[in-house]
């Protein structure tokens, strides 16, 4: 209850209205008007102070929780992140995967970490972000020394993301750096070079690189039971990244007209309800299970998309007996969701 309190904070209203404001900056950072570089500089350089006023704020008033401390550093990477998507025609493409994915494989882990405790931004944290800013505003202006600020921001992105995954391993009592996780992490890592060659009509080579996704999909689960590395952080980094595959390549297939929009719909929803459902495992047994039906669903959903690309015969009754096994493993997770909360019996005797 004391939480609850805080939710609807001063500075969580901060931190909400800052994600709020983020399409203003967009519109202008995209608009064709007069000055408009400096305007999207300005409502971005506010939108990153306001950071610090939402700090300052809770350390003042002493409305400082938890939910705060997860809801500010997301408003910061959605800043981030959005900037650096909209300014992909003035940032080299490896600088901008290589922040997003950090940002969103630490994001993951939050929420990982979530049911024990909340593991607020650390001073280095902090440093990074400054430095993004700064990045990011150098890039928006033209200024001549954008690109070296940029790879100064890379540089110390990769270092705190290091710091980090140190302080979760320790947390969770595992070992997170290890060949499986990294496996993992490299498939990630293709999938925005699986989207530039898909928009750029290089079918051929995306195939190539898709497949590579796909076989390392079995290739880190296999590398993590014969090395006996099989972790928490493994599995749940594992799913998110195929989701995050299977999304992304679905908005790829109907953008490109291969399938209609209500197929991502589709997704979407077991997505959803599948995430906060392992969210309830992570919180009641401090583990997700991972059950056999959800493996063969993860398998026809990289054959159904090869299939799609390749433009075999049959790939639209493949998508539908996909979909299908889809929802019965959500269906199951759901199930065993529901029992975790259902009251133990109380027997009684004559």
């Amino acid at each position: 209850m004391e939480e609850m309190k805080w939710v609807f904070s001063k500075p969580n209203q901060i931190s909400l209205m800052r994600i709020a404001l983020i399409p203003v900056f967009v519109f202008f950072l995209l608009a064709d008007i007069p000055h408009s570089d400096y305007i999207s500089a300005f409502i971005f350089s506010v939108l990153s102070l306001s950071d610090a006023l939402d700090g300052y704020i809770a350390r003042g008033k002493k409305q400082a929780s938890k939910s705060g401390e997860l809801l500010d550093p997301i408003a910061d990477k959605l800043l981030i992140s959005a900037a650096l998507i909209f300014l992909a025609d003035r940032i080299p493409l490896w600088m901008i995967v290589t922040i997003i994915a950090r940002e969103l494989v630490i994001t993951i882990l939050r929420f990982i970490v979530l049911p024990k405790r909340v593991v607020p931004a650390d001073k280095l944290g902090k440093f990074k972000t400054i430095t993004q800013t700064a990045a990011i505003i150098a890039v928006i202006l033209n200024l001549p020394f954008s690109w070296h600020l940029m790879l100064l921001a890379v540089i110390i992105t990769l270092f705190s993301g290091l710091v980090y995954l140190v302080k979760i391993s320790n947390m969770l009592n595992e070992k997170i750096l290890n060949i499986p996780n990294f496996i993992t992490f490299m498939r990630f890592a293709l999938l925005p070079l699986f989207a530039v060659l898909m928009l750029n009509s290089n079918l051929n080579y995306a195939l190539v690189i898709f497949a590579i996704i796909a076989i390392t999909d079995k290739i880190d689960g296999i590398s993590s039971r014969v090395m006996k590395q099989v972790t928490e952080f493994g599995k749940s980094f594992d799913s998110f990244t195929d989701w995050s595959v299977f999304i992304v390549a679905f908005i790829l297939l109907v953008s490109l007209g291969y399938i209609e929009l209500f197929w991502i719909l589709l997704l979407v929803f077991p997505a959803v309800v599948m995430f906060f459902s392992k969210l309830i495992f992570l919180k009641k047994q401090k583990k997700a299970p991972v059950t056999p039906i959800a493996r063969i669903s993860v398998a026809m959903t990289y054959i159904t998309i090869i299939s799609i690309l390749m433009g075999f015969a049959y790939n639209k009754q493949i998508l539908i007996a996909t979909f299908i096994i889809i929802y019965f493993s959500m269906m199951r997770y759901l199930f065993m969701a529901s029992k975790l909360y259902k009251p133990a019996k109380v027997w009684g005797g004559v």
